[in-house]
């Protein structure tokens, strides 16, 4: 462990497989040192330095660089990673022992994803026009505990990249970034396709946010970024700062046709419908007799208004 500005003791730890197969698919760890030196190891044991792209927020060690060997460069090889066997659904346990009254956090390490994988959907049915918001829930896309990441997939066929553009919408690689997430263990939950034409009437439809995707065109055309709603959540989702989602049903859309969103191979529906409408007028406060210039309350119902379920819409009447 090395010691913050703050105060505090950090480390960072991966499973060395995972962290190996990782490295393959072109997730840049850092560098895998030899430098017995600057940290306790033996020739089995691996050690990742200078891993900001999986570590991009980790806190400013304090000047004495203290918890690792004598060559240790915090400027170079901060962060660290350390890379562990771990046994599946076995216990780790991380001890801190302070004056004789030693502190102990007990892990598992869990290798079934799909188990903490899912997805939902802010509502069962959408009128033409309307936002979609989607939440994925996906431990298995938590790479970096310390800041929010990315994932970016060109939904037809299901090709994810990592990190192909940051938390506010800019590149973020210098290089295409394709992730073969099989080879990461991510089971089902690497998967994520949707249908948004079936039997060639138009659905749903990618649209620019304040969190704008960039240019993706490289990669493909059904673009979706998914993005961590805060660092270590393993929550991701399609909605911006604004509330306005990448995902829209198309202005266009006919009623009683259906888009489908498919992730961890675990379809859902996105029905078209129209909806009733109704007004009201409270006269109950009036009286026998509705002055002029008396007020009243009127209500107007209608779901084809909603178009985005997170924000409360003004609509303009004139007559």
């Amino acid at each position: 462990m090395a010691q913050a500005g703050d105060g505090s003791w950090y480390a960072y730890f991966v499973a060395k497989d995972q962290a190996s197969n990782a490295v393959v698919e072109g997730i840049n760890f850092g560098i895998n040192t030899t430098d017995t030196n600057a940290f306790t190891k033996s020739t089995d044991d691996v050690v990742y330095t200078g891993a900001t792209e999986v570590v991009r927020q980790s806190k400013t060690l304090s000047d004495t660089e203290t918890g690792f060997g004598l060559t240790f460069d915090k400027d170079t090889q901060w962060p660290a990673i350390q890379a562990f066997d771990f046994a599946v659904d076995g216990s780790v346990t991380i001890t801190y022992s302070k004056g004789g009254n030693p502190q102990s956090i007990a892990l598992t390490y869990l290798d079934d994803p799909d188990d903490y994988a899912g997805l939902t959907l802010d509502r069962d049915s959408y009128p033409p026009g309307a936002d979609v918001h989607m939440t994925i829930t996906s431990m298995s896309h938590n790479i970096d505990p310390t800041d929010e990441d990315s994932w970016t997939y060109e939904t037809i066929n299901g090709t994810a990249y990592y990190q192909y553009f940051d938390e506010n919408g800019a590149p973020s690689r210098t290089t295409e970034g394709r992730i073969n997430t099989d080879k990461l263990n991510f089971d089902d939950s690497g998967s994520f396709t949707i249908i948004t034409d079936p039997n060639g009437k138009d659905v749903l439809e990618f649209t620019d946010t304040n969190r704008d995707q960039g240019d993706a065109s490289n990669i493909g055309t059904n673009i979706v970024t998914i993005l961590e709603t805060q660092p270590n959540s393993g929550i991701f989702k399609t909605t911006d700062d604004a509330d306005n989602s990448l995902i829209v049903i198309a202005d266009g859309a006919q009623r009683g046709f259906t888009g489908t969103i498919n992730f961890a191979d675990d379809p859902i529906s996105v029905p078209v419908r129209n909806y009733p409408g109704s007004l009201t007028m409270d006269v109950s406060g009036i009286g026998g007799t509705w002055n002029g210039g008396e007020t009243i309350n009127v209500t107007l119902d209608d779901g084809d208004l909603n178009l985005n379920s997170l924000v409360d819409q003004d609509i303009d009447i004139t007559n």
